[in-house]
C-alpha cells in the first residue's frame, strides 16, 4: 500500500483537509460505495505519514472483507475509486477559491433553464465579486470578458438583436486579457532564455511592444506597466535603471496587482540581482537583502505556508554576506517553523553552521555539524566545506588533512554531483592542502622561498577555470 498513487498523494494533505476528505469520501452524493468509507477510515488511521508496517494490502482486504479471501483485483478497484474521489476533492479545493467561475457556471445552467431574474441577480453577485478583487491581472480580465459573453448571448436569446454594452465590454476585456498574458509570456521566456539558454521566441513581440506604447488605455493598467518594465529589465540587463524603475512600480502597484504576479515579478528581480552578482557587480548583495525582506513582510516567499529550504538557505546566505548576523540569527529562529517537516534539521543545521563560521565562532560550527548525517548532496558539500575551513581557521591539521582525504573519496564515489561541481571542489581540496602545506612550513623557508611558492599557488588558483571558494583560497594565501 505504501507506494501507491493513493497513498503518496494523501501524504500532501494538511490535518484539516484531510478531515474535509474524510466528509467528502462519507457524502452520499459524493460516494455511495460503503466499501471505500471502510477503505478510507482504515487507511485515515494511519495518518499522517501513512508508513507502518501494518499498513499492508492483505491488512487493508481484511479491514473491508474480514470473512472473504483477499482479491488482489477487486482491492485495486476500490483503490482506485478512493482515488478518483481524492482528485475531486482536490478539484473542488480550487473551485471554492474561485468564485467568480464558480458564478459563471452558475449562470450558465441558469441560461439553460430561462431563468432569467436568477440570471440577473447572479451576474450583479459576479461583478461584485470582479471588483472586490484585490489586482487586476490577465485571469481577472478572463473572467470579465467569459462573463460580459454569456450575458451578451443572454440579451441576444432574450430580445430581437440590438445594441448592448456586454460585446463591447467582452471585447475590451479580451484585449487587456491578451495583452497582459502575452507580456507576462514575453517575460517568462526572456527570464528563462537568460538562465537556461533556452531558445524561446515570443512572436510578434514588435508589434505588441509598438501597440503597447502607443495606447494609453494598455498603459495605464498597472500589471500591464509591471509586466512592461520587467521586459524591458531582462532584455537590457545592462541598462540599470529598468531595474529601478521596476521596484519603484512593485511598491506603488503592491495592492492593484494580484500576491501571484507580485510574486513572479519579484523573483524576476532577484534573478536579475544575481546575474549582476555574478558579472562581478558585488554591490547588489545589499538590492538583494532589501527584495528578500520585501518579499518575506508580505509573505511572498511562501507556498502553502511553507518556506522552501532553498530560499530559506539563499535568505541566510545574503545576511551573512551583508554581515547582517544579528539579523541573520533572528532570521533562523524565527521562520524554521515554517521549513517543510523533512528537510527542516538540515536546514537549520547548516545554516546555523554557516552562521557561526562568518562570525569566527568556528569552534560551534564545526560542533554544529558533528553530528548532522546531511541526506541532500548540497548540503553534504557545503557542511564540508565549513568543517575544512574551520579546522584551517582553527589551526587543526590532523582533522584538517584527514577530511580532504575523506572528502576526496566522498567525491569520487556520489553518482549526483556534476562533473563541473565535482571538478570545482576536487580543485579546491587541492590548492586548500597546498596552502596549508605552505603555512606548516613557514616559519622555516627564507623570505623570498617562501614568497615564490605563494605566487606559484596563487597563479595556479587564478588559472583554474573551475574551482569552489576562490575568494577564500585568495585570501588564505594572503595570511600565510
Amino acid at each position: 500500500m505504501h507506494n501507491t498513487s493513493l497513498i503518496q498523494l494523501l501524504t500532501t494533505l494538511s490535518t484539516r483537509e484531510r478531515t474535509r476528505f474524510g466528509h467528502y469520501v462519507h457524502s452520499p452524493f459524493f460516494n455511495r460505495h460503503e466499501k471505500v468509507i471502510v477503505l478510507y477510515d482504515w487507511i485515515n488511521g494511519f495518518a499522517p505519514v501513512f508508513e507502518a508496517e501494518e499498513m499492508s494490502r492483505d491488512a487493508a482486504w481484511a479491514a473491508m472483507y474480514p470473512n472473504e479471501p483477499y482479491n488482489t483485483t477487486r482491492l485495486d478497484n476500490f483503490i482506485s475509486d478512493l482515488l478518483q474521489l481524492l482528485y475531486g476533492f482536490l478539484a473542488y479545493l480550487q473551485f471554492e477559491h474561485q468564485p467568480v467561475m464558480e458564478r459563471r457556471l452558475l449562470i450558465c445552467e441558469l441560461l439553460e433553464r430561462d431563468a432569467e431574474k436568477h440570471v440577473q441577480r447572479n451576474a450583479r453577485r459576479a461583478r461584485q465579486l470582479l471588483d472586490r478583487q484585490a489586482g487586476r491581472s490577465f485571469e481577472y480580465f478572463l473572467q470579465q470578458a467569459l462573463l460580459e459573453q454569456q450575458l451578451d448571448q443572454y440579451e441576444l436569446n432574450r430580445r430581437q438583436r440590438r445594441f448592448t454594452e456586454h460585446l463591447q465590454r467582452e471585447n475590451d476585456a479580451l484585449d487587456l486579457y491578451y495583452w497582459c498574458n502575452k507580456l507576462r509570456i514575453a517575460c517568462d521566456m526572456a527570464s528563462r532564455n537568460a538562465v537556461i539558454k533556452a531558445g524561446y521566441n515570443c512572436h510578434f513581440l514588435q508589434e505588441v511592444r509598438r501597440i503597447y506604447e502607443g495606447s494609453p488605455n494598455l498603459k495605464e493598467q498597472p500589471a500591464l506597466k509591471c509586466y512592461y518594465q520587467a521586459l524591458q529589465m531582462l532584455e537590457q540587463p545592462d541598462e540599470e535603471t529598468h531595474y529601478h524603475g521596476l521596484k519603484i512600480l512593485l511598491q506603488e502597484q503592491s495592492k492593484v496587482v494580484t500576491a501571484d504576479e507580485l510574486r513572479t515579478l519579484y523573483h524576476y528581480t532577484l534573478n536579475y540581482c544575481i546575474r549582476q552578482i555574478n558579472s562581478g557587480k558585488g554591490s547588489y548583495y545589499a538590492e538583494v537583502f532589501q527584495l528578500y525582506e520585501l518579499m518575506l513582510e508580505r509573505e511572498l516567499l511562501f507556498v502553502h505556508g511553507q518556506l522552501s529550504e532553498w530560499s530559506f538557505k539563499n535568505i541566510v546566505t545574503t545576511g551573512i554576506r551583508m554581515e547582517a548576523y544579528n539579523w541573520t540569527e533572528r532570521f533562523i529562529n524565527h521562520y524554521q517553523p515554517y521549513l517543510p517537516a523533512e528537510g527542516r534539521p538540515n536546514a537549520v543545521d547548516y545554516n546555523r553552521a554557516a552562521l557561526y563560521y562568518a562570525r569566527a565562532d568556528y569552534k560551534n560550527a564545526l560542533l554544529q555539524l558533528q553530528d548532522v548525517e546531511f541526506t541532500d548532496t548540497s548540503y553534504h558539500l557545503g557542511a564540508k566545506i565549513i568543517q575544512l575551513k574551520s579546522y584551517y581557521e582553527l589551526d587543526e591539521p590532523e582533522p584538517f588533512f584527514a577530511l580532504v582525504e575523506a572528502f576526496k573519496k566522498y567525491l569520487l564515489r556520489n553518482r549526483e554531483i556534476s562533473d563541473y561541481r565535482k571538478k570545482a571542489n576536487a580543485s579546491f581540496l587541492q590548492l586548500a592542502k597546498k596552502i596549508y602545506e605552505l603555512r606548516i612550513e613557514a616559519p622555516g623557508l627564507r623570505k623570498e622561498t617562501l614568497t615564490a611558492r605563494l605566487e606559484t599557488i596563487q597563479r595556479e588558483v587564478n588559472s583554474v577555470n573551475a574551482v569552489a571558494n576562490k575568494n577564500w583560497l585568495i585570501e588564505a594565501i594572503s595570511k600565510v
